[in-house]
């Protein structure tokens, strides 16, 4: 079976080396699509992203995107002569383990995608959201599948609940001002000012709130496993 990876990037360079690595194992050609420009904001100057892509071994493909769906079209387009295409966002990872289980569930599954119910992180990398949120990605899809928009998907999925997906989705080692006010979250919200008032001065105790809902952030860490393939500090962001 032949599994490529597309992984969507623009100046992630405090996460993207831990999604790439932990894909190694287990896939052929990982691609990583680069915007040069962010969806939304002023463009910044550039950071190390591509030059870790390329030192971990993987393919770098640099544009300019309205919005994500038309960078995961492309990247499913380049890779049709693959069974299967692992869509990992360059701030999510799997253990070596869990990924494992999911390839073995590849071999057998009928449906043209797998969704995953991620663990989220809040503000570090040893806080997880609770309750789990309802957001559900797609992990895993065979070429012939497209996004209409964002990260939805016009073919029948499954969902897979036998392992994690580890999403830095609001935390530190990722720059959560960045993130709020260039990528396709800026829409979502008033990112400056949810940033300024909900996010830099959170201390643990404190509810979280996210434009689907209000959570609480316990204390349950990243595995050491994820951390080493960070290869890069997880203090809490201060920015």
């Amino acid at each position: 079976m032949k599994i490529g990876s597309v992984t969507l990037a623009y100046n992630d360079e405090g996460t993207i080396q831990g999604t790439i690595r932990c894909l190694e194992p287990f896939v052929e050609t990982r691609l990583v699509l680069l915007s040069e420009k962010p969806y939304f904001g002023e463009t910044a100057k550039p950071d190390a992203t591509e030059d870790i892509v390329w030192d971990e071994g993987a393919e770098v493909i640099k544009g300019t995107w309205g919005l994500d769906h038309f960078q995961r079209n492309l990247g499913n387009k380049l890779l049709a002569h693959m069974d299967w295409i692992l869509t990992f966002d360059s701030d999510e990872m799997m253990t070596y383990e869990d990924l494992e289980k999911l390839i073995k569930f590849l071999e057998t599954t009928k449906e043209d995608a797998v969704l995953i119910n991620p663990e989220v992180y809040w503000k570090d990398t040893n806080h997880r959201l609770r309750p789990l949120p309802t957001y559900c990605p797609p992990i895993a899809m065979r070429p012939k599948v497209r996004f209409p928009h964002i990260r939805n998907i016009d073919h029948p999925f499954t969902v897979w609940d036998e392992g994690d997906m580890h999403h830095l989705s609001w935390c530190a080692p990722k720059d959560i001002k960045k993130k709020v006010t260039c990528y396709a979250h800026a829409t979502d919200f008033d990112g400056e000012k949810w940033y300024e008032e909900r996010y830099k001065y959170w201390t643990p105790g404190d509810k979280v709130f996210l434009p689907d809902g209000e959570y609480s952030a316990l204390e349950y860490p990243l595995p050491k496993e994820l951390n080493e393939h960070l290869g890069c500090s997880t203090d809490t962001d201060k920015k």
